[in-house]
């Protein structure tokens, strides 16, 4: 037994050199190629820091610059003027276009997403609402949020619901997850689905008892329950 293992090592160690002598001749016969592939790496990693730097951040400030005007229309229920703005500002319109790679510009599609439905182009919002790619999760699930309240206006009531169960559990907090969980229940009741509605309003009912929303889906949960039961 004593003589098989010195064997067995050196079997070993002779074929972790093979094998460090196949990877030099593999660099050496491709030397040039993997000279260009690493070269071509850094080069993109270059290209990227440059754009990220030299553009988009300069960018991103820009737009920021710019949007605030169009956020104190909107505030004030100018929403033309904050559609379009006021000669000297841009309007959000031209900020989502000309700025859509950016946060504000990301901001800018929420906004008009928000005032197309205030002016009932309810197509127009949900297009909007869907260009929202924002950063916040609040918001962002606000964005999905609204898209089932633009559906519903649509009579898409299918797709709305879809999207207020999504928008519920994107980000789970006391203002979002209740307020859509309590829309998703209203279209199981509409669908006469009372199952889903029960167990829809319980979930808000216990998990969130405190919230305005707490104490209505108490009430609308013993009611579905007990349409449940009626079959």
């Amino acid at each position: 037994m004593s003589t098989k293992a010195p064997q067995h090592t050196e079997q070993k160690d002779l074929d972790i050199g093979e094998m460090y002598t196949r990877t030099e001749l593999f660099f050496e016969k491709n030397k040039k190629a993997v000279s260009i592939g690493v070269t071509a790496l850094l080069a993109l990693v270059v290209l990227v820091i440059g754009y990220k730097k030299f553009y988009a951040e300069p960018k991103a400030k820009e737009a920021q610059e710019m949007i605030w005007k169009a956020q104190y229309y909107f505030e004030i229920d100018s929403l033309d003027l904050a559609m379009n703005g006021d000669g000297n500002y841009l309007g959000l319109l031209d900020i989502a276009d000309r700025y859509s790679s950016t946060p504000s510009g990301e901001l800018a599609n929420f906004y008009l997403g928000t005032i197309m439905m205030q002016k009932g182009d309810h197509e127009a919002a949900l297009s909007y609402y869907k260009e929202a790619d924002l950063e916040d999760d609040v918001l962002s699930a606000m964005a999905v949020g609204n898209q089932g309240d633009a559906l519903v206006e649509l009579g898409r009531t299918d797709e709305a619901l879809g999207k207020f169960e999504k928008a519920a559990n994107m980000t789970e907090n006391e203002f979002t997850t209740p307020m859509y969980l309590m829309k998703a229940g209203l279209i199981y009741q509409q669908k006469a689905d009372w199952k889903n509605a029960a167990k829809v309003y319980r979930r808000v009912a216990k998990e969130y008892p405190l919230t305005p929303d707490g104490s209505v889906a108490k009430k609308n949960a013993a009611f579905a329950e007990e349409k449940a039961a009626q079959g």
